[in-house]
């Protein structure tokens, strides 16, 4: 399990990068504090991608409290900080740890049926970027700074297609992923302490 979420964390960290070439290159980002594409209820995401919040739920004894938001019902993603208090803001409380929908949409791109690169955008970017679309298109497939999103999915599958297939409502899916997690966490084999020798 620990070699799974390893594994996905190093996907996350490569296409981090890659997002990164990404926006300076053509200067595409999200509007800050814009959490429009969490909103939606029926946002879908597979088990494998929420490996790493889980485990970090888990070893930080939080997973109860997630668990029981989860089971209260709620449809929004149950990481979605949606209440402005003073200067916190709104938006994934654990952001760190989001999953691999969260971290490509608005900042990858799709292949199109002629097998060019097209930004992945929501509609505020699609408005926001409206003059500057054809230009940061042009861009993306001239030097291939995009992550394109079934790159990434394929390399989910190659580590675990069961679970990088398993696709259910957001929290679901995470529900999943703490369950798996927990269960190995609590029966993983204990490291045995050496007894010193009396000398």
């Amino acid at each position: 399990m620990l070699e799974k979420i390893k594994q996905v964390e190093q996907i996350f960290k490569r296409l981090e990068k890659k997002v990164v070439t990404l926006q300076k290159g053509t200067g595409l980002t999200c509007q800050t504090g814009c959490n429009l594409c969490c909103l939606k209820p029926d946002l879908e995401a597979n088990v494998l991608e929420f490996l790493p919040l889980a485990y970090y739920l888990v070893q930080t004894n939080q997973y109860e409290a997630a668990l029981e938001k989860i089971e209260s019902g709620q449809t929004l993603c149950i990481n979605l900080k949606t209440l402005r208090l003073s200067e916190i803001e709104n938006g994934c409380s654990n952001y760190a740890y989001r999953g691999l929908i969260c971290r490509l949409f608005g900042s990858s791109a799709v292949k199109d049926k002629n097998n060019q690169l097209q930004p992945y955008l929501c509609k505020i970017q699609k408005e926001v970027y409206a003059e500057k679309l054809s230009g940061i298109t042009a861009e993306i497939n001239r030097k291939q700074i995009a992550p394109v999103v079934s790159d990434y999915y394929y390399e989910l599958q190659a580590i675990d297609p069961y679970l990088a297939n398993d696709y259910n409502p957001i929290n679901q899916s995470i529900l999943k992923a703490i369950s798996l997690v927990a269960y190995w966490y609590s029966n993983r084999p204990k490291r045995k302490r050496s007894i010193p020798q009396a000398g």
